[in-house]
């Protein structure tokens, strides 16, 4: 609105890759500025800083700390990571991965209770003699044949759930990567709710599957296909895949004003096979239940059951795709064995703590962020010292007794707060701004409500509204 003094002919252009073809498309099909889209982002910025930077003073002013912030957003999920960790200390388990006599590793749960049993496999772990003899029995109790649809194409919460459970990185390496690879042309846009698939996108697909795997596997989906003019999922801007694309770097026939590092190849792999997997066939697998019992000295003392993929009958995505539950166990069969070593024996949760890939799925299904601030929300919580991040193989989000001080300020001992960052309160102000978006509510009817509901609990000052 801006330009309007100098410029009439104002429109609006929209491409979701840094390529040259998408970006002439775009600037030959322009599109008219949707005023409600305006609407509903400046109710947005407004409403967090009357919110956020309101409660943001008030919780400096508490702890005397400038760095503190508070927000609808931010809180709620503060208070998800402080009940999931209440929870996972008052449900523990030993997790137990032994090598049975075959070679083969398998994961155990074993209840506290189970005192004899645990006392014989921390021996074993420390290399010593125990004092009863630990077996093994795998028996199959059930068996089904499970056809297996490809997920679809990655979406910003997926991507961030996949690459911090998967590849162990933090929510903010993997937004800071796939900025990188955007801005490089390797994908589309990375802060997506849409898993929508245009001609384009489909048209890579067959490409590579055709040439790669096999034009029998290629089944085009355009998965929500249906959402008009909505962005696209994340997905690969051309048919190579990371080994292409190291070769292509290596050689210099392809050159990028970033350096790719093995991280990005990481990245680029998960979201080519996420996508490439998506435009396949269904897979058709064996699954086995298998029952697991654990005998000292001849007497049955411990049952478990898993399930496992005993074979692919036809493979369809899993020729690309091989993240499936059940494939972990596939080398576990029927039979009695020894336990050759106790690899890892540790008490742990039945319920752990939240992973960083957990928090954002929860915010994806809880409807309250955004994909553009998914990543920024965690990162907030962590910067303050809020949560810690703790583990290496797997990375857990905890709170700290700050987090822990702010939150129960805001929902406990200032009971007036407790809606405005309760998780209820961040979804029905989610819902208002995407009704002012398709211009089915004025945004001046919204802050009108905001701005008196924020004067009324009194975190409205003048420094505050003069900011706005």
């Amino acid at each position: 609105m801006m330009l309007r003094p100098y410029v009439s002919n104002i429109a609006r252009i929209e491409f979701h890759e840094v390529t040259k073809k998408a970006i002439i498309d775009a600037i030959t099909n322009p599109r008219t500025i949707s005023l409600s889209m305006v609407s509903a982002q400046l109710v947005r910025r407004i409403e967090d800083r009357w919110i956020g930077f309101g409660l943001s003073q008030i919780v400096q002013e508490k702890f005397g700390r400038k760095t503190l912030s508070a927000g609808r957003v931010q809180t709620p999920v503060l208070g998800w990571i402080i009940e999931r960790y209440d929870e996972s200390r008052r449900d523990k388990v030993y997790s137990v991965t032994v090598t049975l006599s075959n070679g083969v590793k398998l994961r155990l749960n074993i209840p506290p209770d189970k005192e004899e049993l645990i006392k014989a496999l921390k021996a074993i772990h420390r290399n010593k003699q125990a004092e009863v003899e630990v077996k093994i029995e795998v028996t199959k109790v059930g068996e089904e044949e499970e056809e297996l649809n490809p997920a679809p194409p990655y979406t910003t919460d997926a991507l961030l759930r996949d690459s911090a459970n998967i590849l162990g990185l933090s929510v903010e390496q993997t937004m800071a990567i796939a900025q990188e690879l955007f801005e490089s042309g390797l994908i589309t846009y990375h802060r997506t709710d849409s898993t929508r698939v245009s001609t384009v996108g489909i048209g890579i697909a067959k490409e590579y599957i055709s040439e790669r795997v096999g034009s029998d596997y290629f089944v085009g989906r355009a998965w929500g296909g249906k959402e008009i003019g909505a962005h696209e999922c994340i997905r690969p801007t051309r048919p190579i895949d990371s080994d292409d694309l190291r070769n292509l770097l290596n050689t210099g026939l392809l050159q990028l004003t970033i350096r790719i590092t093995a991280n990005h190849l990481r990245v680029y792999d998960l979201i080519f096979r996420r996508f490439m997997a998506s435009q396949m066939r269904s897979a058709r697998v064996l699954k086995e239940k298998l029952k697991i019992s654990i005998y000292l000295n001849g007497a049955n003392v411990h049952e478990e059951e898993v399930e496992r993929v005993s074979k692919i009958l036809e493979p369809g995505f899993t020729k690309i795709w091989g993240y499936i539950e059940g494939r972990e166990y596939q080398e576990l069969t029927p039979g009695e064995y020894g336990v050759s070593s106790v690899d890892y024996i540790k008490k742990v949760s039945r319920t752990p703590p939240l992973r960083e890939g957990d928090i954002i799925a929860m915010m994806k299904e809880r409807g309250i962020g955004r994909p553009s601030t998914y990543a920024k929300i965690v990162d907030v919580i962590l910067k303050r010292r809020y949560a810690l991040v703790v583990g290496r193989r797997t990375r857990y989000v905890v709170p700290t007794n700050l987090g822990r001080q702010v939150y129960e300020y805001l929902t406990e001992e200032r009971k007036e707060f407790s809606d405005l960052v309760s998780e209820e309160r961040t979804r029905i102000v989610e819902k208002h701004m995407d009704d002012v978006e398709v211009g089915e509510r004025d945004y001046m009817d919204v802050l009108n409500e905001l701005f008196n509901e924020a004067m009324s609990k009194g975190i409205l000052k003048e420094n505050v509204i003069n900011q706005t």
